[in-house]
């Protein structure tokens, strides 16, 4: 029961304190790319340490002596003499039921968000109009507003009160944060926060993730903008387009988040150190594996 007692502990600390820290923490704003991948991997980490707390509650005493190697038996992976059972099969069933759940979620959160986007889609091809030149679709709205819609039918809306808001550098530099939002596949990212919400409510980490990922992100796209474009450019487009309204399957330049980002664009903090990038990296990284080692602790018992 070491292990068992281990692994819900380590489930605690991930699932309650440590998202606590990580959103008291200034370094994210800094490096938001790596901060992403962090809850990403604290997620991962949180989900595999549940699953393997299931599975020592419910697979004999034998299996956790093997350490992961029971477990990959279990699974049908491996094949140590005197394990493979149909009994395994059913025990299996639970901790994999734990393992699939915010998989499910994540599954019904992007085929409702493909419906939503389909849906506005055909709604823009009635009332909206292509401009090639800007490889965008413009919307007759008077208030100024950048959004894409990602997917495979993927397109980048503004609206005309956008066009007449924004000058020219402006308008290419938000189209720009717009084009890094879709090559980067953010959605899919928002929608493994937002799933990862649904399978767990009210826990810290589902809570922090979904609120800071989206955030993050939207600083990642700021940051890929700002390779070609002055920061200060950046900064004015999105107050122009600050109240614009974005639809909850979209990803735009405007938002809630404005203040922070524009004061981010104009006054930079420093990076991390290459050290401190590092460690934190290889933590992100090594979170989902951390459970596992407590698993294996099992083989000494």
């Amino acid at each position: 029961m070491t292990s068992t007692a281990l692994l819900a502990a380590y489930a605690l600390l991930v699932g309650l304190a440590v998202p606590r820290l990580l959103r008291r923490a200034r370094w994210p704003y800094r490096a938001p790319g790596l901060a992403v991948t962090l809850w990403l991997g604290l997620m991962a980490s949180f989900v595999a340490s549940l699953t393997l707390v299931v599975h020592h509650l419910v697979v004999p005493q034998a299996h956790l002596h093997r350490g992961v190697l029971g477990i990959l038996h279990a699974c049908g992976v491996a094949g140590t003499a005197g394990l493979g059972t149909a009994v395994d099969s059913a025990q299996m069933a639970a901790p994999l039921a734990v393992a699939l759940w915010p998989a499910g979620w994540f599954a019904a959160v992007v085929l409702r968000a493909r419906r939503h986007r389909r849906r506005h889609g055909a709604m823009l091809d009635l009332v909206a109009r292509r401009e090639p030149g800007l490889a965008a679709t413009v919307l007759d709205h008077g208030t100024p507003a950048v959004y894409c819609l990602p997917g495979r039918s993927r397109r980048i809306v503004l609206t005309s009160g956008a066009l007449k808001a924004l000058t020219p550098p402006q308008l290419q530099a938000v189209l720009a944060h717009e084009r890094a939002h879709l090559n980067g596949r953010h959605h899919l990212v928002t929608g493994a926060a937002d799933a990862f919400t649904r399978a767990y409510p009210g826990l810290p980490l589902a809570i922090g993730a979904r609120a800071e990922i989206a955030t993050l992100l939207e600083m990642v796209a700021d940051d890929r903008a700002v390779l070609a474009h002055p920061p200060r450019t950046l900064a004015g487009a999105m107050c122009e387009v600050a109240a614009g309204q974005v639809p909850g399957f979209g990803l735009g330049a405007g938002g809630s988040t404005v203040v922070a980002r524009v004061t981010r664009l104009l006054h930079p903090g420093k990076s991390p150190h290459p050290l401190a990038w590092t460690s934190i990296a290889a933590l992100a990284l090594a979170a989902p594996m951390v459970p596992f080692l407590f698993a294996c602790g099992s083989v000494a018992g």
